[in-house]
Order: structure tokens, then sequence, then C-alpha cells
């Protein structure tokens, strides 16, 4: 089953809305400018949403935690634009395999992971969280 669920046609929309609109409704509430239900109609914004962002409810991303930490996941994606600026472009095969030596040398048993090897999955969510990196084939 693949981790990037696809909404059927029809079904309820989810956050049709930035976090720059949600920053400026809670301003206009808090300036007494709006009330909530107004900033709600004006936005598009559900008002269960903008009364659980003044509450500070729910502070964290959505979704559920990665396997690694951000530091570490930095630290991989820094030893790939490392190696690929001296030359040597490191593609997912290889990313996959720095990852599981990784974890091998620190002693963590992963259990998402088949023999701590990560999975075509893995490295499409982790490219996903870092845009800036990109899968490329060297010419010859």
């Amino acid at each position: 089953m693949p981790r990037k669920y696809r909404r059927k046609l029809g079904s309820r929309s989810y956050a049709n809305y930035s976090q720059e609109m949600i920053a400026e409704a809670l301003s206009e509430i808090r300036s007494k400018a709006l009330t909530q239900r107004q900033a709600s109609i004006k936005y598009n914004i559900p008002r269960s949403t903008l009364k659980n962002k003044l509450k500070g409810a729910h502070p964290g991303d959505a979704g559920g935690p990665t396997v690694f930490t951000k530091e570490e996941e930095a630290t991989f994606k820094s030893y790939v634009v490392t190696a690929s600026a001296y030359g040597f472009p490191v593609d997912t095969f290889d990313l996959r395999c720095i990852v599981k030596g990784y974890a091998d040398r620190k002693g963590i048993k992963i259990r998402q992971f088949k023999n701590n090897l990560p999975g075509k999955e893995w490295i499409s969510s982790f490219l996903k969280r870092h845009k800036d990196l990109t899968v490329r084939f060297p010419a010859i």
C-alpha cells in the first residue's frame, strides 16, 4: 500500500489555506479587527482551526514522526551535497546504503526498514522534505 494517500474525487477538501493566511487571520483576531467567525468567513478557514491556533493546540507538524531526527537528516543532506561537489554524484541507491551504514554503525535497528536498508518510499519522502535535493543522472 502506498504511503501517499490520494483522496477520492469529490471527497472533503482539507487545508485549502496557507500558513500566511492563518497568520493574517490570527493577527486580525488578536487586534480585534475581526471576530473568529468573521475571520473564518473572510479567509475561508474553519473556525475550529482558528480557535485551536489561538489556544496553541496541535503545535507540531501534521503526520507521524520521521525515522531520523532533523539533525540526522541534515547530516545525510550535507553528505550528499559535499560528495556531489567533489564530483561523486549520489543516486538514490547510494543514499539508501549511506543511511543503512549509519544505522548499522550506531547500532540502531529500524523496524520500518528491511535489514536497516530504507525503501524507495523513504527516499521519495526524504526528497520531498528536502526540496533543494534532486535526482539527476550523470552525463557520460
